[in-house]
């Protein structure tokens, strides 16, 4: 309001015509306004950023992955829940089907660090405010589902890869040491590159029959659907 008053008393101050010192006036307020706005930007986006993705962070890795599943022409279930005679026995947020593996990934958000080796029954957390908690390590967590899952549908466990997806700004200590061939923890921004180099494996490629009667059939006995539109003839 200040700004708008100033800018009037300037240009209704004369009948006639704008001074010089005028013009520099109005100049040096719309390029102060200008980065005002600018520095106010710069400061509130990182936080507004941070707080849009922590509360619809399980959207943005669906996103993430639908878009691998679309450009590689893969099978794509989301909240697969495995039952046993009508109980739950574990949920799988998303499982992904490449051309050599299966890959059964866990979606997760940390708003902090966290620190444990790969074998750590235990992790612990740091949040911002520097308290810590103790949380089950998320990679077995997801390893142990994909057991179930291996058991459950009777596929080879060998075609299986874990995967726990997390936010691109959570801190991990040795996060690139965490991993085997067989179970990884990777930021969202990184889970292109990981699946294109999982695929790049010199192995045989899973049987596409095989494949495909293997998706509907978990479809079917667990109840969700198939995201499978790049694969319709």
């Amino acid at each position: 309001m200040v700004l708008l008053k100033t800018l009037k008393n300037i240009f209704y101050s004369s009948s006639t015509e704008i001074s010089g010192d005028d013009l520099f006036k109005i100049i040096a307020i719309t390029l102060g306004a200008i980065t005002l706005i600018v520095l106010i930007f710069l400061i509130v986006y990182p936080f507004a950023k941070r707080r849009y993705q922590f509360k619809n962070f399980k959207k943005i890795y669906y996103k993430k992955i639908r878009t691998i599943a679309e450009i590689n022409d893969y099978y794509l279930i989301n909240n697969l829940i495995l039952r046993n005679n009508d109980q739950v026995i574990c949920q799988i947020d998303h499982c992904l089907f490449g051309e050599k593996f299966i890959y059964v990934i866990k979606d997760r958000y940390y708003r902090g660090a966290i620190k444990g080796e790969k074998d750590d029954n235990i992790w612990i957390f740091y949040d911002k405010k520097g308290k810590t908690y103790e949380m089950e390590n998320p990679m077995k967590v997801n390893q142990k589902r994909v057991e179930k899952l291996a058991l459950m549908t009777q596929i080879d466990p060998s075609f299986f890869v874990s995967i726990v997806i997390i936010n691109d700004d959570a801190i991990v200590k040795n996060m690139e040491n965490m991993s085997s061939n067989d179970s990884y923890i990777v930021s969202r921004k990184r889970l292109p590159k990981l699946i294109k180099s999982i695929e790049a494996r010199d192995v045989k490629k899973i049987d596409e029959k095989q494949l495909n009667f293997a998706v509907q059939d978990i479809s079917r006995l667990y109840g969700s659907q198939v995201e499978q539109d790049e694969r319709e003839d």
